[in-house]
């Protein structure tokens, strides 16, 4: 009987789906299945290892076949404590495993030091973005062939400062990871007659009484997969680098490194704890980090819908707001990383909904719970952005704008309903509260019953004021502080070591660290070298003036780059939609409002419409208005209200048609449909050109100028960096 009822709701569910609603389902589902499938692999270089600086680290490799050669040696590094941009150099050496082990046994021979930057480099020669990425430190498939697999038994591996290994990969020619130990344990195996004077090499690695699970030197060979490639799939983007740092520094605890401390300040303590839900479930992979943002990114592809069914009230215009928000570019490259932009765009975006659907409904004065909820649940997500980002701040003006306003209606038909009433009237009173009265009313009079029922819908609205209000307190006050001061507790640490003189002394409270990382998220000081190089005014996203690589590994005849572009024909067109639809309100008002000739049954909802939009966009423009470092990577908020203009204006121009056909393809179809249908037709060109950029596919450069090199107006070739 469970299984019939279940099969019973199910097949309910969808047959209360019109063919819009089961077009936007189709679109979510596909933007969720195209993005798991591409968001990256799931290879985790397992656990961390922290490695002082000059510390060695040293290596006993298991040939499985004593005429195998070591062939390649790959390093992952996680969080460096040094600044960003300083180049790292690391020695390797090698020795042979016979004979005693003496002094000056390590030798240089076909290794030596390699360089990385620290996040990024300034110099030249530094390979660019290796934290958390597998980086190839040594290729010696070409110099090895006349050496003995012996002369490679042991590797030492000296550090430059304090950090954090990720692993250590060995290969061979092959390919095929070389098995390799470095606990004291494990390594004891492979010496017989002279362990005694290896030993204390191997039991160097061994920090577990300092730094516990993070000194166990298991961590540096417990994954033997090696991923790598120019790819977003297999590596991660510099901007996400800060985010895994800010992981990196949280699961540090009570470790104080020396050194420069680096850190996601440009978001909340929030952007760093839900990245690290995935990462704690899958791992520090790619895959790991990116789910929950495009979990985010997919529900924000959702909400478009129903934010557009509410503005609207017709499911093809919100279907139509779905899809642009989903293929608008931003979507398909910021929305899939492992960064703060989605779910803190996803929050402010609803929280913008819930109060316009409380605008446009109100809250009934005998059941003021439906409609005060919406309040409740606007400030609950407000609260959710604010933590991720605080710049949210500035969502603040649309709801309250939207708050005032919807009070102000209900205030109005309180006061409307009430003279009415005292009027001796019937008039529109609650059914229920009415019904309350009417029987105790047989047989007095009507003034006296219609001033008995005025006194109860009074008291019902002081209800659903204190409700209202109450609501406000506990979700904009209440929650948004709480919210934010726990999920600023586990961060403690890395506050510690950014705001504290002495970290190891401190004498600042939590408070006044919480205080400095909230004014410090006002501005976007930890840029990488891509996010440098494509800052841009917020206003540039009006017309998609410059984009932002997020990611790039080109080479000189290969174009492979992440690049955050809106679409520019989405753009233009919003653009022009914008500026008509303020055209239109401009001449309602000055032709006479209500009684001009440009009123119909549909304005109120047109104008409630334009007013969210433009209120959600200005909010979204003034968050990084000011921040010195926006670029299109931070427009996703603002795109998510900016692409409504364009369904906005076709629904006017729908409200105002004649009834006038076209025939089009043999189809008699509105002039409405027609535009909207060549516009989308556009889109879709625009985007499929654009997908290399949007899925980092590689390209010969002239075939990345010639499919998206002309989608933005300011850039220095295909590459924009």
């Amino acid at each position: 009987m469970q299984t019939d009822r279940s099969k019973f709701s199910v097949k309910k569910l969808f047959s209360r789906l019109t063919k819009c609603g089961l077009a936007a389902l189709c679109v979510v589902l596909g933007f969720f299945i195209v993005g798991a499938c591409t968001i990256g692999g799931f290879s985790s270089p397992g656990k961390a290892y922290f490695a002082p600086a000059e510390s060695e680290l040293v290596f006993y490799l298991d040939y499985e076949d004593s005429t195998d050669v070591l062939g390649e040696i790959y390093i992952n590094v996680g969080a460096v404590y040094a600044y960003d941009g300083e180049e790292l150099e690391f020695s390797f050496r090698h020795a042979t495993a016979g004979g005693r082990y003496t002094e000056g046994r390590f030798r240089v021979g076909a290794l030596g030091t390699f360089a990385m930057g620290n996040i990024y480099s300034d110099e030249e020669g530094g390979i660019s973005g290796g934290n958390y990425n597998w980086v190839r430190a040594f290729d010696l498939r070409e110099t090895t062939d006349s050496v003995t697999a012996s002369s490679y038994r042991l590797i030492r591996i000296t550090v430059p400062c304090d950090m954090l290994i990720n692993e250590v990969a060995f290969l061979d020619t092959d390919g095929n990871v070389i098995p390799a130990y470095a606990g004291e344990a494990e390594a004891a195996d492979f010496f017989t007659d002279n362990w005694s004077s290896y030993r204390d090499l191997f039991h160097a690695n061994e920090r577990e009484t300092t730094y516990g699970s993070f000194g166990d030197p298991a961590n540096l060979t417990d994954s033997p997969r090696v991923l790598s490639g120019a790819h977003t799939y297999t590596n991660f983007t510099q901007d996400e680098i800060y985010t895994l740092l800010q992981i990196d520094n949280i699961r540090l605890g009570s470790i104080l490194p020396d050194g420069a401390t680096l850190a996601d300040t440009d978001a909340g303590p929030l952007a760093a704890l839900l990245p690290m839900l995935g990462v704690l479930l899958f791992g520090a992979c790619p895959f790991g980090l990116r789910i929950f943002p495009l979990l985010c990114m997919t529900a924000m592809v959702a909400a478009a819908y129903f934010f557009g069914k509410e503005m609207f009230g017709r499911r093809g215009f919100a279907l139509l707001l779905c899809c642009l928000l989903a293929g608008g570019g931003l979507a398909l490259t910021v929305g899939r990383l492992g960064l703060a932009v989605a779910p803190a765009a996803l929050f402010a975006f609803l929280s913008c909904y819930c109060m316009f659907r409380f605008f446009r409904r109100g809250a009934d004065a005998a059941k003021p719970m439906p409609g005060a909820r919406n309040v409740l649940l606007s400030g609950i997500f407000f609260a959710l952005a604010f933590a991720l980002d605080p710049k949210s701040l500035f969502v603040l003006i649309p709801l309250a704008a939207l708050l005032g306003a919807g009070i102000w209606r209900i205030a109005r038909a309180h006061r409307a309903q009430l003279a009415r009433l005292q009027e001796g009237a019937e008039g529109p009173a609650d059914a229920d509260v009415a019904a309350a009265f009417d029987a105790e009313t047989d047989g007095r009079s009507e003034r006296r019953a219609a001033a008995e029922r005025a006194e109860a819908l009074r008291e019902a609205g002081a209800y659903r004021t204190k409700l209202i209000v109450a609501f406000i307190l506990l979700g904009f006050v209440a929650v948004t502080a709480a919210l934010y001061i726990l999920s600023s507790l586990p961060l403690y640490y890395t506050y510690l070591r950014l705001y504290e003189a002495d970290p190891a002394a401190p004498v600042l409270s939590i408070f006044t660290m919480i205080g400095r990382a909230f004014s410090d998220a006002f501005t976007i000081d930890n840029l990488t070298a891509f996010s440098a190089a494509n800052a841009s005014s917020s206003f540039g996203w009006l017309i998609a003036w410059k984009g932002a690589t997020l990611y790039a590994a080109s080479t000189d005849s290969v174009y492979v780059a992440l690049n955050a572009q809106p679409n520019i024909a989405m753009t233009l067109t919003a653009l022009i939609a914008f500026l008509c639809m303020t055209a239109g309100v401009v001449l309602y008002f000055v032709s006479g409002g209500k009684k001009g000739g440009y009123a119909s049954e549909q304005t109120a909802r047109i104008l409630g419409a334009y007013f969210v939009l433009t209120a959600g966009a200005a909010a979204s423009l003034l968050q990084f208005a000011w921040t010195g470092g926006a670029s299109a990577a931070h427009g996703l908020l603002f795109q998510g209200f900016y692409l409504g203009y364009i369904p906005l204006l076709l629904y006017t121009s729908s409200v105002y048609e004649n009834g006038a056909k076209l025939r089009v393809f043999g189809r008699s179809v509105t002039p409405t449909f027609a535009v909207g249908a060549a516009l989308v037709a556009v889109y879709a060109v625009v985007f499929a050109l654009s997908l290399p950029m949007y899925f980092s596919i590689p390209l010969a450069p002239a075939a990345a100028t010639a499919c998206f090199g002309w989608t933005s107006f300011v850039n220095n070739g295909s590459y924009r960096i």
